[in-house]
């Protein structure tokens, strides 16, 4: 054992007391007695030299630090199952946990997975969507507390505790769906007068500054607004109005003229899509490969 790691009975016991906030429930679920549980909590608290529980007449409150801790654990306790029944439903062999935007996802990761899958056939991946408080401004890729391997997200690549590499830039394009006047020459400065804006719910300022790059004035944008990328997509598909999107998202759109571009001009933004880990978990092989996987994927990009 890990000289500062405490016995595994001890931290299970201070889990479960915590979570029922009583020592009688936790000793039940432990089949153990209600003094057991009493020593291994304080023996814990001896050996970690702080208190987690304050205790008033024979009632337990966690303290602030008994809070945290807590929080802590049941992450670890969460990753040791999961990687228990893992190994029970695979019989051993590396598990990756990737958490994504989820227009990342859906429009970019996914099509391209199969040849990783065929590439590291033993990996077994599990795609998530990564959950943001898309209210807060203060958004982090916290990589569900650290139960997430491997994350791709969008910003400005400093986030605490996380190591970041750069992915791919995000160049947006106005598109829409290949209506007559489109196709007919029809200036872009005349069909954005014309045709509702669409708005991504959570970049509001995402036209402005594509009209400012090209030193054009600001229009309202009149259209409604989508929370993700490829609700976006879909609602220029239908017709809705020009969608201001990440070209990589609408490859085979463009391809198959689902959509077409309203526009030549690219804005790049000032942020960019990054690959975020546990710095400790960065020599892990499953991670290693699905990160230079990823960057092979990404030059492939470039070069078609």
């Amino acid at each position: 054992m890990r000289k500062t790691t405490p016995s595994l009975n001890a931290l299970r016991a201070f889990e479960a007391a915590a979570r029922h906030g009583s020592f009688a429930r936790a000793a039940k679920e432990l089949f153990v007695t209600p003094s057991a549980v009493s020593q291994q909590i304080s023996a814990l608290e001896k050996r970690l030299g702080i208190p987690l529980f304050d205790r008033v007449k024979q009632r337990i409150h966690l303290t602030e630090a008994g809070s945290s801790y807590r929080l802590a654990l049941v992450a670890a306790f969460d990753r040791i199952e999961s990687a228990t029944v893992d190994l029970i439903s695979h019989g051993g062999g590396a598990s990756l946990r990737i958490g994504a935007l989820p227009s990342l996802a859906n429009d970019w990761l996914i099509p391209r997975l199969r040849r990783f899958i065929r590439q590291h056939p033993t990996i077994r991946l599990q795609v998530v969507s990564l959950d943001l408080d898309f209210a807060s401004a203060e958004r982090s890729p916290d990589l569900e507390g650290r139960l997430i391997d491997i994350g791709l997200f969008y910003g400005d690549g400093h986030w605490p505790g996380l190591a970041a590499e750069r992915l791919m830039e995000e160049r947006l394009i106005a598109v829409t769906a290949p209506l007559t006047h489109v196709d007919d020459g029809t200036p872009a400065t005349q069909l954005i007068e014309e045709l509702p804006l669409l708005q991504h719910s959570t970049r509001p300022e995402s036209w402005d500054a594509w009209f400012r790059a090209q030193k054009q004035p600001a229009r309202t944008a009149r259209g409604p607004s989508f929370e993700h990328f490829h609700m976006l997509v879909e609602a220029a598909k239908a017709g809705l109005g020009i969608a201001l999107v990440p070209d990589v998202y609408v490859q085979s759109e463009l391809r198959l003229r689902t959509l077409v571009p309203v526009s030549e001009f690219a804005l790049v933004a000032t942020r960019a899509y990054y690959i975020v880990f546990d710095p400790r978990r960065e020599g892990e092989p499953a991670v290693r490969k699905f990160r230079d996987w990823l960057l092979v994927e990404v030059g492939l990009d470039g070069a078609a």
